[in-house]
């Protein structure tokens, strides 16, 4: 039975969905990856923090980093200050891109990040970039560094 009549027999509401993909999402989202990680890069905390205020909403953005989720523009500017490193080199590995079906875009980046002192970790982070009006604001995002032993 195809998934659709299914759903039919558990609800008798009809959902009707544009699919409205943006053809720009690979350039869109790599410009993002770029600009993200040039205001994230900053080893000032408060100039991290409004280099990147921007690109969250206070309301409707999410993120969850190393396991800890917040929620809003200030509760993600805060933890943002709250980072002790003064110093950050990174290496991306690897962003991919994709298109989803509301004009959002899903950004998946594999990297390798040192800060101060710190050995060199592996990290891999995830983004939902969504539509507002002639920008994009950063909807979902997930970090975590790649630790096998823990």
């Amino acid at each position: 039975m195809p998934l659709t009549s299914r759903m039919s027999s558990y609800s008798k509401t009809t959902v009707t969905v544009a699919m409205n993909f943006n053809p720009e999402y690979e350039n869109i989202g790599n410009q993002f990856v770029s600009h993200y990680y040039t205001q994230f890069d900053n080893g000032d905390p408060v100039a991290r923090a409004q280099g990147l205020s921007v690109l969250y909403d206070p309301e409707n953005s999410y993120m969850t980093f190393e396991g800890v989720q917040m929620k809003g523009q200030q509760a993600i500017l805060q933890k943002f200050q709250s980072l002790t490193f003064k110093s950050i080199q990174r290496a991306i590995t690897k962003s991919d891109c994709q298109p989803l079906y509301d004009g959002s875009i899903m950004v998946s980046v594999l990297g390798q990040l040192k800060t101060d002192e710190d050995p060199v970790q592996s990290y891999n982070q995830l983004f939902i970039i969504r539509p507002n009006n002639s920008s994009y604001f950063i909807a979902n995002e997930i970090f975590r560094l790649v630790l096998h032993n823990n």
